[in-house]
């Protein structure tokens, strides 16, 4: 094969990688609605940056929002800038910097994995990767951790590169040692410290297995820290200001180590529940990632294998040990995951393993409860369920696992990987892109704001007064229904529409007595939602009332 023909396939893979990375992460883009909590926080929080034109305080209605830097904000405020607008409330333009991170994410481990191993290591590590469903899933969500895992990839791609060149006795330029610092600049405006501690922990474990510190000079060091204040100390400034200290009191102190000490809104999990995990969100990786970790470890002896175990153990211990927990706090070490079964597959070739095997049937057991979740949400979640579609679809994605996994279980793991990849990302798409979307009994705060619109008592489009809310006081409801919505318990809510104060009140069931009991004349109910609030498990049932003067309009 001849340099320029290299060249040639080495720009096709990454083109392929990045497309097949494009292709899953924007499978819930425009069908999903606003997600609670998390998603509505960022979004609302960006969409009053907009409306106010600050862009150092961070705020939900009145409330300060001191639990993440600024930087996800400031992308998400450009995209609604670029594609849409602050009254359209398309959530879609919100999450366009996590479908863009993805992206790059699958794009650097690319570039990771081919410098550790080779090219092919690195295109199925890209591929296993963006098809996570964890992975498929922040992609269409609007908040920090997209992001947050193209800048690690950056960031440990960097580091790689940097920690090669010194092992293999070469010159380090200025450029890789910027582009590691600039992506922890840029990370630690996104998420705080998650990135830095990553590379700081990899950096660590390399120490202690080689003890050797020459690579440190290599990352020059004082350089990155001149980065770091440039890029981080301004608006870090201008929110202690701004706050009068409480930002980095809430964020640090609250936030950060409080979800070390204590589990915080209830995001608890036992030890190991990262470790459980990771068969079901790294699901087209889970036939591989135990035959991998062999591998790697039968491999220590080599700095690439060292560099990877580096990447994960030290970090994955801190998410397992801190007391807050969620699925995707451990999403930045997948990319190292990913390259260590991209690895196995390479290093085997078609040998069958009992490691294999096992997890063959891990894997099929995985897309058998996938598949059954298609046909199952429907009937439950649905009023009008697409039975005929959904057991179609879920007997679809029954016999591709199977087949998938038989193609595991007889030892050929490369063509495995291809497969699982491509059915991972269809499943995205049938899942993000076609159930989900119609389970309507989900859809509180969608239908709530298109009952006020039918009404014509929309306060963002059809220019309407102030909407009280009682009893139900999701995020999602006052992105959608506006910033000045009114979130208040069923007296309040009574007091403020009998004051003409605002133009209705969204009641829940379980609010009605004290609402009416201070409402006056017995309002006018317009419109009745009902539905499940997936936030706390409850059923709700939210009626809009109007002042009983309106008969006669």
């Amino acid at each position: 094969m001849t340099a320029s023909s290299g060249e040639a396939r080495s720009r096709w893979r990454l083109f392929a990688a990045a497309a097949f990375a494009t292709f899953v992460a924007m499978a819930g883009l425009w069908s999903l609605p606003p997600l609670d909590r998390d998603e509505s926080r960022f979004a609302q929080a960006t969409a009053q940056m907009l409306e106010t034109g600050d862009l150092v305080s961070i705020r939900f209605q009145d409330r300060e929002r001191n639990k993440k830097p600024a930087g996800v904000y400031w992308l998400q405020a450009a995209s609604v800038s670029a594609f849409s607008s602050v009254e359209a409330r398309e959530i879609w333009a919100y999450r366009i910097p996590s479908v863009i991170g993805v992206i790059f994410a699958a794009i650097f481990t690319f570039l990771a994995g081919r410098r550790l191993y080779d090219e092919r290591t690195g295109f199925l590590a890209a591929l296993l990767l963006a098809s996570a469903p964890v992975v498929a899933a922040e992609a269409t969500i609007a908040k920090t951790d997209g992001v947050l895992l193209a800048l690690v990839c950056l960031a440990q791609w960097a580091f790689i590169e940097i920690y090669a060149a010194y092992k293999e006795r070469r010159k380090t330029g200025w450029g890789t040692p910027a582009a590691f610092w600039t992506a922890h600049g840029a990370a630690t405006l996104v998420k705080g410290p998650i990135a830095p501690m990553i590379s700081l922990l990899t950096g660590l474990g390399l120490t202690l297995a080689e003890r050797r510190l020459g690579w440190i000079i290599r990352m020059r060091p004082f350089t990155g820290l001149a980065i770091l204040i440039v890029m981080v100390a301004p608006w870090a400034l201008a929110i202690h200001v701004a706050t009068d200290g409480r930002f980095f009191a809430d964020a640090i102190g609250g936030d950060m180590l409080g979800k070390v000490g204590e589990a915080q809104e209830s995001h608890v999990g036992p030890p190991g529940y990262h470790t459980l995990l990771v068969w079901i969100l790294f699901w087209p990786a889970a036939a591989l990632i135990g035959p991998g970790l062999v591998h790697i470890w039968r491999d220590r002896a080599q700095w690439q294998a060292r560099f990877l175990f580096a990447w994960i153990l030290p970090s994955w211990l801190v998410f397992e040990i801190a007391a807050t927990k969620l699925p995707h706090y451990v999403m930045p070490l997948y990319p190292a995951l990913a390259m260590v079964a991209a690895h196995a597959v390479l290093k085997d070739g078609d040998r069958q393993t009992t490691l294999r095997k096992l997890g063959a049937l891990t894997y099929g057991g995985v897309g058998l409860v996938a598949a059954a979740a298609i046909a199952v949400l429907p009937i439950i979640l649905s009023a009008a369920p697409m039975t005929a579609v959904c057991y179609t679809l879920a007997a679809a994605f029954s016999v591709a696992t199977l087949w998938t996994a038989s193609v595991f279980w007889r030892g050929r793991a490369g063509r495995g990987a291809l497969y699982a990849s491509a059915l991972a990302a269809l499943y995205a798409w049938a899942l993000m892109g076609a159930v989900l979307p119609r389970l309507d009994a989900l859809m509180v705060s969608p239908k709530l704001s298109a009952a006020l619109d039918d009404a014509g008592l929309h306060p963002i489009i059809d220019g309407g007064d102030d909407i009280a809310l009682a009893g139900y006081s999701e995020p999602s409801a006052v992105f959608l229904i506006g910033t000045e919505t009114v979130l208040a318990n069923g007296a309040e809510a009574g007091r403020l529409l009998a004051n003409g104060a605002v133009a209705a009140a969204a009641v829940e069931a379980r609010q009605a007595d004290a609402f009416f009991a201070v409402a006056g004349p017995r309002p006018r109910a317009l419109a009745v939602i009902d539905g499940l609030n997936y936030s706390n498990g409850k059923p709700v049932e939210i009626t809009i009332y109007v002042p009983a003067q309106r008969d006669s309009e």
